[in-house]
């Protein structure tokens, strides 16, 4: 509507504007031929002008005031147009006793689910777990689905004096051959063809998701597998708690009997509610002040990992809660068979009726524990005092 008022408004100013200039130069070419006129048709002329340029700006501003209270009506709620209506006016300032307003058949902005909205791109991904602990774990490959490999399972070292036309001692050294098969860690998913061809987004977002996925359950693997991993009975040496007072003491004992086995501790392994229990404990008496400040712990990488005793303390949603774990890192290895691979598949079960697309990730690999006695474990649940 407004579109048409303006240009209708428009036709009317060019052709006045024509007309001005028509008679402006028949005036003129009067002027030059009356020399004793010439001053009257000047004048007649100024004033030709005057109130076509009145009449220019009237137009102007009646195109401006259409423009204007169209935008201003598309903005305004239901509500403010009730309040700007006359009589609703008149009967707030009194002149009337009763209010009536009357409200075109218009679509207001507020409201209108017609407006159209605006998509953020991309998806706002959910919580996505830290894989802390498999950088910090030996990584080896493999080309069969099962792994056999020896290791030392007793040395006596019975070397020593010994006198001239004396029996020299024997040292004992014995070996187990250990057998770990590969394993298969995969998980899928089906996802329509319609929503991945709509959504170019989706399809990297799943392949990051399963990926994840895969590489959780094998970090999972790793740590508490009841045959391979670490907290198996078999693949760890476990440290009684007792008599160790708290976390720090226990840390302490477990670091110290990796070292009296012959190996050199690297990492320690703790859940991260345990972690934070143990970073605000406070002495029970004396200053109250929180005992990892006692020199326990000091922390590198402008705060981000703490060292407990001098190592570094892995912090991991895998490890169980109320488990701490002390290793060396070359008490184990990873061996990869096959890395996380993500595939499609139409031809799955019903995916052709259904139109559907299967999306699997899938990883191969083997934990082996070559030394049990180089990964300690506790349990920070029964430590005692005394």
């Amino acid at each position: 509507m407004t579109t048409e008022i303006t240009e209708a408004l428009e036709g009317i100013k060019s052709q006045v504007a024509a007309s001005h200039k028509e008679i402006e130069a028949k005036m003129a070419i009067v002027s030059e031929q009356s020399d004793t006129n010439g001053a009257e048709y000047k004048a007649a002329i100024d004033d030709m002008n005057a109130s076509i340029k009145k009449l220019d700006d009237q137009i102007l501003e009646l195109a401006q005031k259409h423009s204007t209270t169209f935008q201003e009506m598309e903005k305004k709620s239901f509500g403010s147009l009730v309040m700007e209506s006359a009589g609703v006016k008149a009967f707030l300032d009194g002149t009337a006793n009763r209010g009536k307003a009357e409200i075109k058949n218009t679509i207001v902005n507020s409201g209108n689910d017609t407006s159209r909205h605006e998509q953020l791109a991309g998806v706002v991904p959910g919580a996505v777990r830290q894989l802390t602990v498999m950088p910090t774990v030996m990584q080896g490959s493999t080309s069969s689905n099962i792994i056999y490999y020896s290791r030392e399972l007793l040395w006596t070292n019975n070397a020593a004096i010994t006198a001239e036309g004396v029996t020299k001692p024997e040292s004992v050294l014995t070996f187990e051959e250990v057998s770990t098969s590969v394993k298969t860690i995969p998980h899928f998913i089906k996802v329509s063809k319609q929503a991945l061809a709509d959504s170019t987004f989706l399809a990297s977002y799943i392949d990051r998701r399963l990926r994840h996925g895969v590489n959780n359950a094998v970090e999972n693997y790793v740590i508490s597998d009841a045959t391979d991993g670490w907290l198996a009975a078999a693949n760890s040496t476990v440290t009684s708690p007792l008599l160790t007072v708290d976390v720090y003491g226990l840390a302490s004992k477990m670091k110290y009997e990796v070292i009296g086995a012959d190996y050199e501790p690297s990492y320690f392994y703790m859940n991260p509610a345990d972690w934070g229990a143990a970073e605000t404990a406070r002495r029970a008496s004396g200053d109250n002040a929180f005992v990892a400040a006692s020199g326990a712990v000091t922390y590198v990488n402008n705060g981000l990992t703490p060292l407990l005793w001098g190592l570094p303390v892995v912090l991991s949603n895998n490890v169980p809660v109320g488990t701490l774990i002390c290793k060396s890192m070359d008490a184990d290895m990873y061996a990869n068979r096959e890395s996380t691979v993500v595939e499609m598949f139409e031809q799955d079960g019903d995916n052709v009726q259904k139109n559907l697309v299967t999306i699997r990730a899938e990883a191969r690999g083997a934990e082996l524990v070559f030394t049990p006695l180089a990964i300690r474990t506790g349990d920070i649940t029964a430590i005692t005092a005394s």
